[in-house]
């Protein structure tokens, strides 16, 4: 296309765009939320030439190279989001839930996606805009100096960190928040604290609490034997936040999940 700046062409004559075609200024905003996309959708690819498209990883265009070729897979956004922010256990592919910012994060799922023939969207709808408490806990809820004593080593809200433990509801208290899905589990002679991710087939998946942060552990279901409630408590490991950082937490928790 070879559009020209409105101020240098006479209002209400079409625009050129080559081989006899002309646009008229109206079309331009018909065309926006398509153009606005495919940019996006390019940013994305700057973000995985940068980060995936080595020999060692996905290669060039997502063709293939030490990892398995994202192209033409069939995957769908769903499954993107999942494996771009939590990586796969066991392999070499890691999160990068909390490595890439949210632009870039969502700008490389809209690139991979157009790989699998998901037709980029122009972005996600405009996010509310934060002040005061809420703008502050959304700082302190992946603050990078707390380490992985942070709230998103192991919860995930507003594109950034690892979806351990969604968060439902937020509750009143944070520091004593209820943890009656942590489950006493036992693999072989291994026992530990977890969240159960999946039961009920050949094979069981848990997140092990025992250390931090939590491992994603799978093994065969008759290796597996979950047994009640953990004694576990939220308030071990919330205690780098102090009362007045908790409750500005909790009002960045409820300006996007209430």
């Amino acid at each position: 296309m070879n559009f020209y700046s409105p101020h240098s062409h006479r209002s209400g004559q079409p625009w050129p765009l080559g081989r006899g075609y002309a646009l008229r200024p109206h079309g331009l905003l018909l065309l926006a939320p398509f153009l606005f996309a495919q940019l996006f959708a390019q940013s994305g690819a700057d973000v995985f030439a940068r980060s995936c498209a080595n020999g060692y990883c996905h290669g060039a265009n997502g063709q293939g190279g030490g990892a398995p070729k994202l192209a033409g897979r069939g995957f769908d956004e769903a499954y993107i989001i999942s494996v771009t922010r939590a990586g796969v256990p066991g392999t070499a592919m890691q999160g990068y839930g909390t490595v890439l910012t949210r632009p870039e994060f969502n700008a490389v799922v809209a690139y991979v996606a157009s790989l699998n023939g998901i037709v980029p969207r122009a972005g996600d709808a405009p996010l509310p805009a934060l002040s005061g408490d809420a703008l502050r806990g959304r700082e302190l809820f992946s603050d990078p100096l707390r380490g992985f004593a942070r709230c998103s080593t192991c919860h995930h809200v507003d594109g950034v960190g690892i979806a351990v433990a969604p968060i439902a509801r937020v509750p009143s208290d944070l520091r004593n928040a209820a943890a009656t899905h942590v489950q006493n589990v036992s693999i072989g002679s291994d026992r530990f604290p977890a969240l159960v991710v999946s039961q009920g087939g050949r094979r069981v998946s848990v997140y092990d609490l025992s250390v931090v942060p939590p491992v994603l552990r799978s093994a065969d279901a008759n290796q597996v034997n979950v047994s009640g409630a953990a004694n576990w408590r939220h308030s071990n490991f919330a205690g780098s936040y102090s009362d007045a950082e908790l409750a500005q937490i909790a009002a960045f928790l409820r300006s996007q999940l209430n």
